[in-house]
């Protein structure tokens, strides 16, 4: 009962989740339509040249993946030797150190057994420090291409801009989508 209260007041209290709907008003004259069409055209055109940018771009990355890709292989294989020490001390550390670890296991404590062991030696907590990733080509191209590439050009702003500039009208409403509160 309490735990579906509880449920019932988390969900209560979740974030509302808003989105911006745009709305292009176009206008009214021959005139205007006509160069809103305009508008359309200059648009498609920034958008392919960028399309093509970009393309030509990740292409040309092509040899420096196959380098970056090495190199992040042997860094690879660097990472993964420190990551097998340093476990292989872990577990040295659990092996050895677990005796230790009892209140009555002292030197200075009345009931000191140095030969002393328990078949339970206590909860194991893994390592803090994960086993590295290895790379693949399909990572490196996509960080290099990311770094590199620039696959947004601007197309939008201005068509917007010019959009407005022949009459027509750009509506822009935030609009709750999930978890609205009530009466929205």
């Amino acid at each position: 009962m309490a735990a579906a209260a509880l449920l019932g007041l988390l969900a209560g209290c979740a974030t509302p989740q808003y989105q911006t709907v745009v709305s292009l008003i176009p206008p009214e004259d021959a005139q205007g339509r006509a160069c809103v069409q305009d508008c359309d055209a200059r648009k498609t055109a920034c958008q392919t040249d960028c399309q093509n940018r970009y393309q030509a771009c990740a292409e040309a990355i092509e040899p420096q993946v196959e380098a970056n890709y090495e190199a992040a292989l042997k860094q690879y294989e660097i990472d993964l030797k420190q990551y097998a020490a340093a476990l292989r001390h872990y577990e040295m550390e659990l092996h050895f150190g677990w005796m230790n670890s009892y209140p009555y296991y002292s030197p200075y404590h009345p009931y000191y057994y140095p030969y002393w062991w328990d078949p339970w030696p206590g909860p194991y907590f893994p390592p803090s420090y994960r086993e590295p990733a290895m790379p693949t080509r399909a990572g490196i191209r996509a960080k290099l291409v990311k770094t590199n590439c620039q696959d947004d050009c601007g197309c939008l702003p201005v068509y917007d801009a010019c959009f407005v500039g022949c009459g027509g009208q750009i509506l822009r409403e935030t609009v709750c989508i999930k978890n609205c509160p009530p009466g929205k």
